[in-house]
């Protein structure tokens, strides 16, 4: 057992995920084909596995080839990100198969206890093609605000920080992903889609088209939306943008707030799945040091080389790659 850690914290946290996912893909796609009433899959799932599969089998044996090498020390430290990543499309696929009972009903109801009505379907009354492209383009702006401070910290050499900065954000997705399969919840496009009365139409060929296309991958009993990682992630950068890189956090607010909005407008999240993820930021980052501290402890004492930058922010000179 002590050879798990060979491994960082986060490496076995996605190890843990990605095997049952990448099983349960499998099963998912191969069963849908069969049966033929589970809605469509991610189109390609099974390819996009087999890459993924290639890609993480070259880089092992570059660090076998070439230990000392910057880009394979590189890649080792944005692979996290693209894990990620993999994992939450598996998630869609698989999550009605571990916990088929869903929570949608229920999240539907506190937003009408709470507002006197399901902003999702409220907001409709904003509805215009200009607002459509705004909110598309808001949304679609989570993709690079996740890994943003981080990546600005790596870029910077600030290794502990950045080392601090990963395993929040890390962790918070990996909560998320817990929750999604305890609590499976659809989002309000597909819960309520008989009370939405206007079409989210906005022009051709711009990001509201983009948009569509990237959701249209999607399988239609996706269950992923409890709590909002879109609004728990991006605060996370925001905290350890404030900590760390305090310029940053200024241009990241407005964008964060855009995001929050869209979510909401676009119906991708009921409310109350934004407030969750808000509280869930802040374990994430209470718990991520604290986690990280003990796992390099413990390498130190086996004789395994902590992440750089890992030991509670020593000095990164300090520390083996």
């Amino acid at each position: 057992m002590t050879r798990i850690f060979r491994l960082r914290p986060e490496e076995l946290i996605a190890l843990v995920f990605l095997v049952p996912t990448t099983y349960l893909t499998v099963i998912a796609n191969v069963y849908s084909r069969r049966v033929g009433d589970l809605g469509d899959r991610h189109p390609g799932g099974l390819a996009r596995l087999a890459v993924a599969l290639v890609f993480l089998g070259a880089l092992a044996a570059a660090r076998r080839r070439w230990p000392a090498s910057p880009w394979v020390k590189g890649l080792r430290e944005v692979l996290p990100f693209l894990t990620c990543i993999l994992i939450y499309t598996n998630l869609h696929d698989t999550i009605g198969f571990v916990n088929p009972h869903d929570v949608h009903d229920v999240l539907a109801a506190l937003d009408r206890q709470l507002f006197g009505v399901v902003p999702a379907v409220w907001a409709q009354r904003f509805i215009t093609p200009a607002r459509t492209e705004v909110m598309s383009f808001l949304y679609l702006n989570f993709f690079w605000i996740a890994p943003s401070t981080s990546l600005l910290l790596l870029a910077r050499r600030r290794l502990a920080e950045f080392r601090a900065a990963t395993m929040g954000i890390l962790l918070c997705f990996y909560f998320g992903y817990l929750l999604y399969v305890l609590f499976p919840a659809a989002p309000p496009r597909l819960v309520l889609v008989y009370e939405f009365k206007k079409n989210l139409q906005g022009y051709p060929f711009l990001m509201s088209n983009l948009s569509a296309q990237a959701f249209s991958l999607l399988p239609v009993d996706s269950r992923a939306a409890f709590p909002s990682l879109h609004a728990a992630v991006s605060l996370v950068a925001m905290v350890y943008a404030w900590r760390f890189v305090r310029p940053w956090f200024w241009v990241l607010l407005p964008f964060c707030i855009g995001l929050w909005i869209s979510t909401v407008y676009l119906r991708h999240h009921f409310v109350v799945d934004l407030i969750a993820g808000w509280a869930l930021a802040p374990v994430a980052v209470w718990v991520a040091p604290r986690l990280d501290a003990w796992w390099a402890a413990r390498q130190a004492a086996l004789g395994y080389a902590p992440a750089r930058g890992a030991l509670g922010g020593a000095p990164a000179t300090a520390l083996t790659a």
